[in-house]
């Protein structure tokens, strides 16, 4: 659900290729990754995807602390999401439930850019398109073209002033809009008071409940678990393991990231009671391929094309050499 996820791509970008990258792009793109990240702002959006509309309020906050967050659903049913630095509370008042996580870097707003834009040419090509005035800020527009099968097309609008990204579209191979996202209200805060980011409702006979909880620290990996052919331009950014609330088995978790997209490869083995998930999947811009192997369950998901998750997928070995 994208009141939850709500992650977006980002800006990058000036000319034919990032190669040519002007210096002021690159502080651009230097200013949208601050302004995600510790900036205090708020605003109105609008999600498109498919034929679902969903409209939402965002407030975020920062401070030596970490991240605030606040995200109210504005139509369909009530819902929120706030996040105290690592930790997610979600509240559903026609359910009368409140749910606590933990909370991962690719929610809300934030996004860790690449440094170098070089390393996204033999991927992306990017393509100045012009501006635009998105909530009333004008914007400057940048599209980047999939070279290939095995990722996703993306054209953003990014407030130079400010450097907040306004306005994002994702693309298919077929150059279709298949996810939306635009402002309709914006502005930046000095600060962001506290008052801010309290529930909306009073949740004293509401029901609580955690999820996904870590239950200690990190596990050592185990190696021997590899990936045999990435699609092009793919590499391991990092591997964890950890034991989590709802299984007695650790989760292995691998992500693989060519610099802009980036896919999560989920390893665990299976309760003799469980039974294994096996195929692709598909919601929005998200795919998933799952498959059993020797009694572990391997999940592959990322916003991604559905090619990419079941190459990924198919790839997962396990080897001791």
């Amino acid at each position: 659900m994208f009141l939850i996820r709500l992650l977006f791509i980002a800006f990058l970008a000036s000319g034919l290729s990032t190669a040519n990258a002007s210096e002021g792009v690159q502080q651009l793109l230097n200013k949208m990754n601050h302004t995600l990240e510790r900036a205090d702002y708020e605003g109105t959006l609008v999600f498109m995807q498919n034929d679902n509309v969903e409209t939402m309020s965002i407030i975020h906050g920062y401070s030596s602390d970490g991240v605030k967050e606040k995200l109210v659903s504005l139509n369909g049913d009530a819902r929120e999401v706030i996040r105290d630095q690592d930790v997610l509370t979600c509240i559903w008042p026609k359910d009368k439930l409140v749910v606590i996580e933990t909370a991962k870097s690719s929610y809300g707003l934030q996004f860790s850019l690449p440094k170098n834009l070089n390393e996204l040419v033999l991927h992306y090509k990017l393509i100045e398109v012009g501006k635009a005035r998105i909530a009333g800020h004008d914007c400057s527009m940048v599209r980047f073209e999939a070279l290939d099968e095995f990722r996703y097309g993306h054209e953003l609008c990014v407030n130079e002033k400010h450097g907040m990204l306004l306005e994002s579209k994702t693309f298919d191979a077929n150059n279709k809009i298949i996810e939306s996202m635009m402002f309709t209200s914006f502005r930046m805060r000095d600060i962001a008071p506290d008052n801010l980011f309290e529930p909306s409702v009073h949740l004293n006979d509401y029901t609580w409940k955690t999820a996904g909880v870590e239950l200690n620290e990190e596990l050592q990996p185990d190696r021997a678990w590899k990936i045999q052919n990435l699609p092009p331009g793919f590499t391991l950014s990092s591997v964890s393991r950890r034991l989590m609330s709802a299984s007695k088995n650790p989760i292995q978790h691998m992500i693989l990231t060519d610099g802009l997209a980036s896919v999560s490869v989920f390893i665990r083995k299976n309760d003799a009671s469980q039974q294994a998930y096996k195929g692709a999947h598909k919601k929005g811009i998200i795919n998933a391929f799952a498959r059993d192997l020797n009694q572990h369950q391997i999940t592959v998901v990322g916003e991604v094309p559905e090619r990419t998750v079941e190459m990924i997928g198919a790839s997962v070995f396990y080897s001791n050499h």
